[in-house]
């Protein structure tokens, strides 16, 4: 446990410190009272759209997430736990929200706590590959980048493609797919075989959608379908802040902010969010100030709904913060 702790603290310290060190970059190449005029003549009225774009984009996760879970909880703890979850993350540090997601839908019966954690995990893997499906065809409209760098991610994009082959084979032959697995892992002494093993095969069964034809085409379309709000809260953003974009420049800076937030970071990804879409918009050649105003503009409207909506959620599913927070931190203990 003092091993896991201390992995924890050292996490915790080197997210505190990339944050810093990207807020400090953020304001010495940029001069802050060009911050300050491009927030004075920003329109603030498009700020709402991307509020609604926001509460779309969870309302989908959370028709996914239940999907995944074989609709066995109702569609409202799923919204709730989920928002919960996502407000956690906000607010604490080792996006504990995530932890605190798993332990909370274990708790609705008739799921389990590895089949919560299976999904979350499937939902990243998911996610990561359209972000990295999509980037490619983002990439029309940046002039400025290296002929290796966009030929880069067009083999990323086709990579990605790959990997949802692999593993919708994969959750279709679990028992090879372990056997495999089990005879790799066995020539890696490094490795403990059992651990990773079943680590694979949770992954597995949170893609049992993935088995039926059916269930997999209607997996993948709201894989597509969930990213489509959160585009255009980026494009009513954007012109929040008096540039012309387009659907195309929006869902470019969708990718970078997805690759940057991965990084370590302080709660609510502060810091490393914001130098993320500021160095793509920096690529599209969009003026410093407004792409710093677009940065803390959108993130404040994205931290604001999650958290209201998690706020909301739990005083809706009748647990206290004390409680969920306890629950999440003795699990983190069990894992120590």
């Amino acid at each position: 446990m003092q091993n896991g702790n201390g992995k924890q603290r050292r996490q915790f310290w080197l997210g505190m410190i990339l944050s810093a060190a990207c807020l400090a970059a953020i304001f010495f190449f940029i001069e802050p009272r060009e911050i300050v005029n491009a927030l004075q003549t920003a329109r603030y009225g498009y700020l709402a759209l991307s509020a609604l774009g926001v509460i779309a984009f969870l309302l989908l996760r959370a028709v996914r997430w239940r999907f995944m879970l074989n609709n066995d909880a109702s569609w409202r703890d799923v919204f709730h736990i989920q928002n919960i979850g996502y407000f956690l993350t906000a607010i604490l540090p080792l996006r504990l929200g995530d932890v605190a997601r798993a332990v909370l839908i274990g708790n609705v019966p008739p799921i389990t706590l590895p089949r919560g954690i299976s999904t979350m995990v499937v939902e990243r893997v998911l996610d990561m590959l359209f972000i990295v499906t999509l980037l490619p065809f983002t990439l029309a409209g940046v002039e400025r980048l290296p002929d290796w760098m966009r030929n880069g991610a067009r083999v990323s994009g086709i990579a990605a493609l790959g990997a949802i082959v692999v593993l919708i084979v994969a959750a279709n032959q679990r028992p090879l797919t372990r056997r495999i697995a089990t005879a790799v892992l066995d020539r890696l002494p490094f490795l403990n075989t059992a651990v990773w093993a079943q680590r694979l095969d949770s992954l597995l069964i949170g893609l049992v959608s993935l088995t039926r034809l059916k269930d997999g085409l209607i997996l993948i379309v709201l894989s597509v379908i969930i990213w489509l709000p959160i585009i255009f809260a980026y494009y009513t953003s954007l012109l929040a802040v008096n540039l012309q974009p387009t659907l195309v420049m929006a869902a470019f800076v969708v990718c970078a902010a997805a690759f940057s937030v991965a990084l370590p970071s302080s709660p609510g990804q502060v810091g490393v969010f914001h130098a993320g879409v500021i160095a793509a918009l920096q690529v599209l050649n969009q003026p410093q100030a407004n792409a710093a105003s677009f940065a803390f503009l959108y993130h404040a409207v994205n931290i604001g709904v999650v958290t209201l909506l998690g706020v909301v959620g739990i005083y809706s599913t009748g647990a206290t913060f004390r409680n969920v927070l306890a629950s999440t931190r003795a699990f983190m203990q069990r894992g120590a």
